[in-house]
């Protein structure tokens, strides 16, 4: 019952305030109340006035061998002068990075100094035609920097690559680029001979496929540049069989060895568009005379290294030759 009779109190309270709202009286009130405020805003606008705001340094154009060390101040703080509308442009949710370009020659003294002049040049650039500088603190800026070594260095993968079934790699894995030069400090560039992809996995490849490879960063080091395109071509394989000749290497001076088989026979996987082009060029089937001296084998291991991108899952028939030493 009592919350029935407040709610009715309540309510006729309202009722009372909007007609005394809704009379022809405040009506007219409100109405210049609104002309009045509205008439001293834009005479307040339009009149000049001075602030300050500060406006943050942005440097472009620094050569990779460089490396900005110090700098004096990141912003610069300005006074200026302008009728008030406009210095609502300047409003700290609105300003913008003044972008200072330092192309320029970097000498050996490794500091670079703005003067006031060429911050008031760019200053001028940057604010509105309509805007008069006042002051400039600081009235320079000195920027440290120093120069870092370089060198060029390859670019290692780290990832896997593979194929679909009765898929081989028809070409060698092209990186473009494949080498990169990087920038920093003398004793950490010495100690760097390439840089390494992040890691990527590359399966089930049954075409041309290209990815894009971020570079594994290195601390203080610069790159001149960040990533790698990577370029696999596959292809359908078919078996293919040839004879090669067994190639001795460290033999004795003043003598030649001859092996029992010379020629031995090789099964292998080859790319379709490779199979007429394969060579004895292409594989060496190797004798190393000081693995018979080191291990005293009368029937020594040959060894097969694979020197196509195109050519994979070799197979020989016979692992193990004979051999003769004619001395000259």
């Amino acid at each position: 019952m009592l919350k029935k009779s407040v709610l009715i109190i309540v309510r006729a309270y309202l009722l009372k305030l909007k007609s005394f709202f809704l009379t022809k009286d405040v009506l007219s009130f409100l109405l210049f109340l609104a002309f009045s405020f509205a008439f001293w805003l834009v005479n307040t606008l339009d009149k000049e006035k001075e602030t300050e705001i500060a406006i943050p340094l942005r440097y472009v154009g620094v050569p990779a061998q460089i490396d900005l060390t110090h700098t004096s101040t990141s912003w610069v703080k300005v006074t200026v002068k302008d009728k008030g509308i406009n210095l609502f442009a300047y409003s700290s949710a609105r300003i913008k990075a003044m972008t200072i370009d330092l192309q320029r020659n970097f000498n050996e003294r490794g500091k670079i100094v703005l003067t006031s002049d060429e911050i008031h040049s760019k200053l001028s650039k940057y604010l509105l035609p309509t805007t008069s500088i006042i002051e400039i603190k600081p009235d320079s800026v000195v920027l440290s920097y120093e120069k870092l070594y370089a060198k060029h260095v390859p670019i290692q993968l780290n990832g896997k690559i593979s194929t679909a079934q009765q898929y081989v790699l028809s070409s060698a894995v092209q990186l473009s680029p494949n080498r990169i030069t990087i920038y920093g400090p003398q004793h950490l560039i010495n100690k760097l001979q390439q840089v390494e992809t992040t890691y990527f996995e590359l399966t089930e490849i049954d075409g041309s496929r290209e990815l894009i490879l971020p570079l594994k960063p290195i601390k203080n080091i610069r790159f001149s540049s960040m990533e790698t395109k990577l370029n696999v071509d596959a292809e359908m394989f078919t078996e293919k069989e040839m004879f090669f000749p067994v190639q001795v290497i460290n033999y004795p001076p003043n003598s030649v060895v001859r092996t029992f088989p010379s020629h031995i026979k090789l099964r292998f996987n080859v790319g379709l568009s490779h199979f007429k082009h394969v060579s004895t060029r292409d594989i060496d089937v190797v004798l190393d005379f000081n693995k018979i001296l080191k291990n005293k084998a009368e029937s020594p291991t040959l060894e097969i290294i694979n020197k196509s991108a195109y050519i994979s899952n070799l197979r020989n028939e016979v692992s193990t030759v004979e051999y003769v030493i004619e001395t000259n």
